[in-house]
């Protein structure tokens, strides 16, 4: 079985790091975005089974990028932000990420998830 890929796309090099070697941690793909474009070019190269975004990035929000993944290559994805709250989580649903999570991400929301959707 071919291991499943991440893509991990936030601007902030430590997260985005510290996200992909937690996803290599766990035997999976991590392919890390640096922006909004940068996801939407690794995506159209190549097969993603789950996208992590950052909500606030200064290209493409994690709102946009959701659009355009739903519009081209329509895979899971989850949005995260550390402003999170009610209304960004339900904002989120509502644009069909799978989730909100607060930053910083616990390893084990991330493990969970992963658990979930990849037995």
């Amino acid at each position: 079985m071919t291991p499943r890929t991440i893509l991990v796309a936030d601007d902030e090099p430590l997260l985005r790091e510290s996200l992909c070697d937690l996803i290599t941690d766990l035997g999976l793909i991590a392919r890390p975005a640096v922006n909004g474009q940068s996801a939407i070019d690794i995506m159209a190269r190549e097969r993603c089974d789950l996208v992590l975004s950052d909500v606030d990035m200064p290209d493409l929000s994690g709102f946009a990028l959701l659009s355009w993944i739903h519009e081209h290559h329509p895979v899971p994805a989850v949005l995260m932000s550390a402003r999170a709250d009610a209304q960004l989580t339900i904002a989120a649903q509502q644009a069909g990420a799978l989730a909100l999570w607060s930053k910083p991400v616990k390893a084990g929301t991330i493990t969970a998830l992963f658990s979930s959707l990849f037995p």
